[in-house]
């Protein structure tokens, strides 16, 4: 089965490179793929930016990556190809019956989310200058898509980074809930979003999403200053689940080095942390009607 043939959608959930790292070798290969974004990804700021990539940090940012997909895209069109298509919430962005996933919706993100993705990546050039002012920062997770698979085995939830505002139904996931659009079909397999983080906890998904037992997987973090997910976030989706599966949860021994080489590391950063996480991965397919979920050495179930 070769990538060109199998592979039909292509779908970048927001910028940031632990999510969209390989995704333009990926479009790359899949050359009947049609390539969705938030429709953020498709505003004259971003594209101004994209342009300027010499100027933006390869370890802060996936801006590079997309930057990649798009003159792939372009590319593609001037010989017929589909053009960069925005997403925004609720909208069906496949139908297929003849596919294992006959149906792909995006649940987000919402109009007012959409507008405060553009607004951060406006604050990051001046236009008309073109100029970069900052470096992007790994925050907001604003333009985050959510997707919404259907498949034979039940629906599933693909969670990205979307986080939880209590304070508005507006945006996040109470606008995700909120939709009166939204597909009903309750997900039997859920991606947990933003590495179990607190901050993209929102009780009303179990209530209204998701089954009564779902199949749960998330991603670890390890890139920021308290890797994710806390102990006290798998406390809390332990008192949701039956159980959580994580991609990664086993390390390297860290290596042992000089003191005064030590010391010189520290000196020169601004913070220092091994990155010893071994890389794992999980795989789920549905066997006699039911997910069975497998996993590497790294991997873990809580």
């Amino acid at each position: 089965m070769s990538v060109a043939d199998s592979v039909s959608t292509v779908v970048a959930t927001h910028w940031h490179d632990d999510h969209v790292k390989g995704i333009s070798t990926l479009l790359e290969e899949a050359s009947k793929a049609r390539f969705y974004a938030a429709g953020a990804f498709r505003q004259e700021e971003f594209l101004a930016m994209s342009q300027r990539t010499h100027l933006i940090s390869k370890f802060t940012s996936g801006v590079q990556e997309l930057s990649t997909v798009r003159q792939i895209v372009t590319r593609r069109r001037k010989v017929g190809g589909g053009a960069l298509e925005q997403v925004s919430a609720v909208q069906r962005i496949s139908c297929d019956p003849s596919r294992a996933v006959s149906e792909i919706w995006a649940l987000s993100p919402s109009a007012e989310d959409k507008e405060r993705g553009i607004e951060h990546i406006a604050s990051l050039i001046d236009i008309q200058s073109g100029k970069a002012s900052r470096i992007p920062s790994l925050p907001p997770n604003d333009v985050s898509v959510v997707l919404h698979l259907e498949t034979a085995a039940g629906a599933i939830i693909l969670g990205g980074d979307l986080e939880h505002h209590q304070s508005t139904r507006a945006r996040g996931w109470h606008a995700v809930l909120d939709h009166q659009g939204r597909p009903t079909s309750r997900a039997t397999f859920y991606k947990i979003p933003h590495h179990g983080s607190e901050n993209a906890h929102c009780p009303e998904i179990w209530q209204h999403l998701l089954t009564e037992h779902p199949v749960c997987v998330m991603t670890p973090f390890e890139r920021g200053k308290t890797p994710l997910p806390r102990e006290s976030d798998v406390i809390r989706l332990r008192e949701n689940l039956d159980r959580v599966f994580i991609t990664s949860d086993r390390r390297y021994a860290s290596a042992r080095r000089n003191a005064n080489v030590d010391k010189a590391i520290r000196s020169g950063t601004r913070s220092f942390r091994p990155n010893n996480l071994k890389m794992g991965h999980i795989q789920a397919r549905v066997v006699n009607g039911s997910w069975d979920v497998r996993g590497n050495e790294a991997s873990a179930m809580y």
